[in-house]
């Protein structure tokens, strides 16, 4: 175990050694200079993050910093502890912010995604509503009715629902509270009483579980 701790610790090191080497092309990358070769740098980054384990990382505007940088555990409450870690150790980096999940993207409706075939789907969630279920393990299971998404198979569905309670809630809090997600045509009759636009998702859930 402890030798597990070593290694942890050498490679969150040698990771941010290597980002701060690599600052300048990251920047360029994402301020879409041509100079930089962009698929080496994209492998480049891949390899490092899955380096610790299966995480994905995205790159993009920050809230108050020109760029954000995520490293997120793919839904695992284990992998979580992991990317604490690493962005505990992380830099201050003026123009850099860092997460160590997915952080919440507020309220969009209406994106893409591809289903089962790779064919691109459109999702408009704008009049979604939403039900919670409590669990035993003090989580709770959210119930979206989705009645527009016939077009979608099941996976894709399930996907779509995700997306959108990640973006609203941010990795963390779904990880930490949320059992599943479930998306259905519409709501049961008891659960209707109980429902609400899903916009209003991430209050909801933050009275109930804290």
């Amino acid at each position: 175990m402890q030798q597990e701790l070593v290694n942890i610790d050498a490679r969150i090191q040698a990771f941010w050694q290597w980002f701060l080497e690599m600052e300048d092309n990251i920047r360029e990358y994402f301020e879409e200079e041509e100079m930089v070769d962009k698929s080496a740098l994209i492998e480049s980054i891949n390899n490092r993050v899955l380096d610790f384990g299966l995480f994905a990382w995205e790159i993009g505007p920050g809230i108050n910093r020109a760029f954000y940088l995520s490293i997120s555990p793919n839904g695992d409450r284990q992998r979580l502890r992991i990317s604490r870690q690493i962005m505990a150790a992380a830099p201050d980096l003026p123009d850099w912010e860092f997460y160590h999940a997915k952080p919440a993207k507020g309220w969009n409706p209406r994106f893409t995604l591809y289903d089962d075939f790779m064919v691109e789907r459109e999702v408009d969630a704008s009049l979604w509503k939403y039900a919670l279920v409590k669990k035993k393990d003090a989580r709770v299971e959210v119930i979206l009715e989705a009645p527009n998404v016939h077009h979608l198979d099941p996976d894709t569905r399930r996907e779509a629902g995700e997306k959108i309670v990640t973006g609203l809630l941010g990795e963390e809090l779904v990880i930490e509270h949320v059992y599943q997600v479930r998306v259905v045509g519409e709501l049961e009759e008891e659960q209707q009483s109980q429902s609400a636009p899903v916009e209003q998702l991430k209050q909801h859930l933050e009275e109930v579980a804290f």
